[in-house]
């Protein structure tokens, strides 16, 4: 007889640890739904929530819930006798970096695999950042400089139920100590009235990403960019079809970050606190753990736009716990370099984690120096109000964005060398032609035929 697992599973033609995944996150929301009407104290809050999240890892993982138990208690002895030591970070950032990229060598394979590393890399970077937090407070307090951002080294339960958390425990998303504190404390409860309906708002949105997903999966497959059939479309077809599968793939990262922050809305951890110029300030005060801005993502007409919308809370931490604390580099560009190398060391060992954070690096600097041409130059940008002009001008950034995000996309999704070069060869490598003329050439030749206006008399007055 089939398990209900096995027989979903069946059904739908998903794998059952994806299935499992999917389960996992949905009954996230009712067990939000009760935590949101348990009154009790803190020390009771933090054991519901750590017992449901320890309860989803055992069904997605069985005794590979061990590996998690380890990195708590890791953490939990790193923070009770290293908390006033300069040695906390490094022994933080070593032991757990160094046990997920152990874990990696003894389960990759050559396809994206849902094992108990899925989870575990988003741990790793939850008590990495918890580390940063609590080496920062240290660092202010010895300089009489507390303030009402700095932590205390949090008890063995209060860890286990931030490790845990059920709404984010398998993919995330990122979130502080503080904000858990916050959470568990209620100081959010007044503020989370409208949580019920924006959850549903965001779980509706979710489904709707998934279901396609799994019909756009059936359209334009991961197999068929490597068929004999793709390679024998047109140039052009290629890479619409290309651009198809790449937003496709996207769509399945994009449900089920809008189904867990679904989760973590309706449990009432995500109100925005913060004052407007922080980084979490947004207009919509149940924000505060998007990891998806769908609007941004959908409208986009540039990679910057990607980057912005795109799992926004790995991004950011990686830009508060890596790119910022590489600043004695004195260079952006090899801070920049080294916050993507740190992401792909992150993903794994395969070639095809590296080869997308590097196009990415291309593709935003390429655009970082084009852009201010096309600015600045004042007969372009009234050609560009032209209504014909401006649809023009729509569709072809739409092409490119979609496309060669698909592009940027096939190494991270195919992994092997093999796989990702040959469709790179089918498509005769013309977003690595595109990104490398764009990073080398086009701004000499864009500056020689779009020169930048002179300011005029009056300018240089007021400069």
């Amino acid at each position: 007889m089939l398990n209900p697992v096995e027989a979903l599973a069946n059904l739908s033609g998903a794998s059952q640890p994806a299935i499992r995944l999917i389960l996992s996150v949905l009954v996230s929301y009712p067990l939000g739904a009760v935590y949101r009407n348990l009154k009790a104290s803190a020390t009771v809050k933090n054991l519901y929530v750590a017992i449901s999240g320890i309860i989803i890892i055992l069904f997605n993982y069985g005794f590979d819930l061990y590996h998690s138990v380890l990195a708590v208690a890791a953490t939990y002895f790193f923070n009770t006798f290293f908390a006033t030591s300069s040695l906390l970070l490094p022994l933080s950032f070593c032991y757990h970096l160094g046990y997920l990229l152990i874990g990696y060598y003894f389960t990759t394979s050559d396809t994206y695999d849902i094992k108990w590393t899925m989870p575990h890399c988003v741990l790793v970077l939850r008590l990495i950042g918890l580390a940063f937090d609590i080496s920062d407070s240290r660092e202010k307090e010895r300089q009489n400089k507390r303030d009402d951002k700095c932590i205390d080294v949090p008890s063995l339960l209060e860890l286990i139920a931030f490790t845990y958390f059920p709404a984010s425990v398998l993919v995330g998303p990122q979130f502080s100590l503080l904000r858990f504190r916050r959470f568990i404390s209620g100081q959010y409860e007044a503020h989370t009235t409208g949580a019920p309906s924006y959850a549903a708002k965001k779980f509706l949105q979710g489904t709707f990403y998934l279901i396609v997903n799994q019909v756009g999966s059936q359209i334009v497959s991961d197999s068929y960019l490597l068929s004999p059939e793709y390679e024998q479309e047109s140039f052009f077809m290629k890479h619409v079809y290309m651009g198809m599968w790449g937003r496709v793939s996207l769509y399945k990262y994009i449900s089920i970050w809008l189904l867990a922050e679904g989760a973590a809305v309706l449990f009432g951890l995500t109100y925005i606190d913060a004052k407007p110029g922080d980084r979490e300030y947004d207009s919509d005060e149940l924000s505060g753990c998007t990891n998806i801005k769908v609007g941004v993502f959908e409208n986009t007409s540039k990679f910057g736009h990607y980057v912005e919308s795109f799992n926004v809370q790995t991004n950011h931490w990686v830009a508060v716990y890596v790119y910022k604390r590489l600043k004695f580099l004195n260079n952006r560009v090899l801070s920049h370099l080294g916050a993507l190398l740190f992401l792909a060391i992150w993903h794994g060992f395969h070639s095809g984690y590296y080869i997308t954070f590097f196009m990415e690096f291309m593709v935003i600097r390429m655009e970082k120096e084009i852009e201010p041409i096309f600015q600045k130059n004042d007969r372009l940008q009234v050609l560009m109000q032209q209504p014909l002009v401006k649809v023009a001008v729509f569709v072809l950034l739409k092409f490119y964005t979609i496309v060669f995000a698909g592009w940027c996309l096939i190494p991270f999704v195919f992994l092997s060398f093999g796989k990702w070069w040959h469709i790179y060869s089918v498509a005769r490598f013309s977003g690595l032609i595109l990104f490398v003329l764009g990073n080398v050439a086009f701004k000499p030749l864009l500056l020689a035929v779009l020169p930048p206006n002179k300011p005029t008399v009056e300018a240089k007055k007021a400069e």
